[in-house]
C-alpha cells in the first residue's frame, strides 16, 4: 500500500497558524515562507520516494466515479474533482502548495507584500505561450483573477476575491495586487483551481486555450475527456506521457476490476472490497492521502422542518461515528464533531463536547422539536461519497427514536444542481481547501455558492472576515473557537467523520505524491507522472 504517511487525523495545515511567531516581512516571500513551513512541518510528513529517471511516452487512462453534463473547462465554474484534474492539465496556475501547506512558485516566480500585507508585488516567468501561440502577459493574469468579481461569470470563488481591489501590470514581468484588508494567504489563493490562467477577455471555454501540459483532443461532458501533450509546455521536458484519458465507471466493483485487469491505469475512490482486492494485487497499489474532507448532512435553514435545530441535533445523536468509520469507511478517516476544522489543527476547539451516538439525547431533542409523527426525508446519492451508507445507518436508528425519517436516493447526474441546497436535508461532500479560511468563505458566508444550508449568522460572518486579517495567533484561535462553536450548535450541518482519499494506481505509474487537498496528488499530477513499462 502506498500511503502519505501522515499522522492519523493530520489536518490540512493552515499557514496562518504560524502568524504571531517571529515572522519577518521577508518570510512572506515565496521561498522563505515555504522553507520555514517545510522545516517546521517536516517531522511526521515522512514521505520518501526513491529518485527515478522519468520515462517518456505512452497513454494513461483514469476511471472516475462519475462525470456530469455540467463538466466544463471554465475554471470559474469548477466545483468537482474531475474539473480540477482537467484544469491542472490544460491550464497553468500562478502558484501551487507543497505538502506543508506553503505556496510554491509555478508561473509566479516570487512575491512580496508591503508591511501590512495589503499590497502584493509579484514577478512571473517570461516566454510562456498559450496554445494559440500568443504570449502570456500581465494583462492575462489580471483578467484571470479579476473576472471572478464579475457577477455574470457566476464564479464559485467570488467570496474569495471580495477583498481584492485591483490587479495591475507592473512592467512586462510583474503585477501588483491591492487588497482592502491584510491577507497573508494571497499567494495561496491565486493558486486555487478556479484561478486558472486564461487569455484576457475569454468568455467561451468550449475550446479551451491554456498554457498547461495538455491540449484537448476530445471533450464530451459527462462521458469522456481526452488530452494530448502540449509540445510547447513551459516546464522543460514535461509532461512525460503523450496522452491522458478520463471517463466514468460508476460501479465500485467494476472500477476496481478495471484497474486490476489493466483496462485503466488509475481509479478514483476505491470502496468496500475493492480496497482489499487492490491491496492484495501484484499489479496495483492503494494510494491513500489522509485528509479533512468530509461527507455531511446539511439542513436547509430557510424552511421547515430542517430549520428546526432540535430535529437536526436529534439526527446527529443517531450516528454511531466509530461504527461508521470502522465498517463503512474501513478505518480510512477520523471522527469529526459537526464542524469542519480537523482535530489536529492548532485552531481546533477542544472545549466542544464530542457528539456521538446517544439514543436518549436523540429522543430528547426529537421531542423538543415538536415534529411528532410528521414524515420527513434525507436525500442521499451515489454522487456523495458514503452518503447512501450514512443515510441507511441514520434511518435504522431513527425508528428507535420514534422518527418517521426516510431516505430518498437521488440520481447522481442532477444531484448538485437539483438537490443539494434545495431539499430540506441533503448530504454534501467537501474537499479541504489550502486554508480553513478559504473553506469557511466558500461554504459559510452569506450568498456563497456552496452555502448549501443557506445559513446566515451575522456573528459568524463577522468572525470569518475578521479572522482572515488577524495577525495575532492568540486572537485568531479565539475567533476560530467561536466559529466552531457556532457551526457545531447551528443545526445546519452534521459531519460524522473526516475521510481519507483512497485511490488505486497501477504499479507501472510512477511520480505520484500525495497532497492533502485532493485525490491523486491534490488533483494535480498529469504533468508529473510517467509509465515504467
Amino acid at each position: 500500500m502506498t500511503s502519505s504517511k501522515l499522522p492519523p487525523g493530520s489536518p490540512l495545515i493552515d499557514p496562518n497558524t504560524l502568524i504571531g511567531c517571529s515572522m519577518s516581512r521577508r518570510m512572506f516571500t515565496g521561498g522563505l515562507l515555504a522553507g520555514g513551513l517545510a522545516t517546521m512541518m517536516a517531522p511526521g510528513l515522512g514521505y520518501a520516494q526513491a529518485v527515478e529517471t522519468p520515462k517518456r511516452g505512452g497513454s494513461v487512462k483514469l476511471a472516475l466515479v462519475q462525470q456530469t453534463s455540467t463538466d466544463t473547462f471554465d475554471s470559474a465554474r469548477y466545483d468537482k474533482g474531475n474539473d480540477y484534474i482537467r484544469g491542472t492539465s490544460v491550464y497553468s496556475y500562478l502558484t501551487t502548495i507543497d505538502r506543508g501547506g506553503a505556496p510554491q512558485p509555478e508561473v509566479a516566480t516570487q512575491w512580496e507584500p508591503n508591511a501590512d500585507a495589503t499590497v502584493w508585488n509579484f514577478k512571473f516567468r517570461q516566454g510562456i505561450t498559450f496554445t494559440d501561440g500568443s504570449a502570456l502577459t500581465a494583462k492575462d493574469i489580471a483578467f484571470s483573477i479579476m473576472r471572478h468579481k464579475d457577477p455574470a461569470v457566476a464564479s464559485t470563488a467570488k467570496q474569495l476575491v471580495g477583498n481584492i481591489q485591483s490587479v495591475d501590470p507592473d512592467g512586462t514581468d510583474g503585477f501588483t495586487v491591492k487588497l482592502a484588508t491584510p491577507d497573508v494567504d494571497l499567494p495561496i489563493l491565486v493558486g486555487l483551481f478556479q484561478f486558472a490562467l486564461v487569455k484576457a477577455g475569454t468568455t467561451d471555454f468550449s475550446k479551451p486555450i491554456g498554457t498547461g501540459a495538455f491540449t484537448v483532443e476530445d471533450f464530451q461532458p459527462g462521458l469522456r475527456t481526452v488530452l494530448v501533450k502540449n509540445p510547447n509546455y513551459w516546464k522543460e521536458g514535461q509532461p512525460y506521457i503523450d496522452r491522458f484519458e478520463m471517463f466514468p465507471i460508476p460501479d465500485n466493483a467494476a472500477r476496481a476490476n478495471a484497474l486490476l485487469s489493466g483496462d485503466v491505469d488509475m481509479v478514483l475512490e476505491l470502496r468496500g472490497n475493492g480496497i482489499q482486492d487492490v491491496e492484495a494485487s501484484s499489479v496495483a497499489d492503494v494510494f491513500v492521502t489522509e485528509s479533512t474532507r468530509f461527507t455531511a448532512v446539511q439542513a436547509l435553514m430557510n424552511q421547515l422542518p430542517s430549520s428546526n435545530v432540535d430535529l437536526t441535533l436529534a439526527i446527529a445523536h443517531l450516528i454511531d461515528r466509530k461504527r461508521l468509520l470502522d465498517t463503512v469507511i474501513r478505518g480510512y478517516g477520523t471522527i469529526a464533531n459537526d464542524q469542519p476544522i480537523g482535530p489536529s489543527s492548532p485552531l481546533y476547539n477542544h472545549d466542544l463536547e464530542q457528539r456521538g451516538y446517544d439514543l436518549d439525547k436523540a429522543k430528547y431533542h426529537f421531542q423538543k422539536s415538536g415534529i411528532g409523527q410528521a414524515p420527513f426525508e434525507v436525500s442521499v446519492s451515489d454522487a456523495v461519497l458514503y452518503s447512501v451508507d450514512l443515510g441507511q445507518l441514520i434511518q435504522r436508528e431513527a425508528s428507535r427514536a420514534g422518527m418517521k425519517l426516510s431516505i430518498r436516493r437521488e440520481p447522481s447526474e442532477s444531484y448538485w444542481s437539483a438537490v443539494a441546497g434545495k431539499k430540506p436535508y441533503a448530504t454534501t461532500n467537501f474537499h479541504p481547501r489550502p486554508t480553513y479560511g478559504m473553506l469557511l468563505n466558500l461554504a459559510w458566508r452569506k450568498g456563497a455558492v456552496w452555502n448549501f444550508s443557506h445559513y446566515e449568522n451575522d456573528k459568524l460572518e463577522k468572525l470569518i472576515v475578521e479572522s482572515g486579517s488577524t495577525l495575532d495567533m492568540g486572537l485568531r484561535k479565539e475567533q476560530y473557537a467561536d466559529i466552531q462553536t457556532i457551526l457545531h450548535n447551528s443545526g445546519a450541518i452534521i459531519i460524522p467523520c473526516f475521510l481519507n482519499y483512497v485511490d488505486g494506481v497501477s504499479k507501472k505509474i510512477k511520480g505520484m505524491k500525495p497532497l492533502q487537498i485532493g485525490n491523486l496528488g491534490g488533483f494535480n499530477f498529469t504533468d508529473k507522472i510517467w509509465i515504467d513499462a
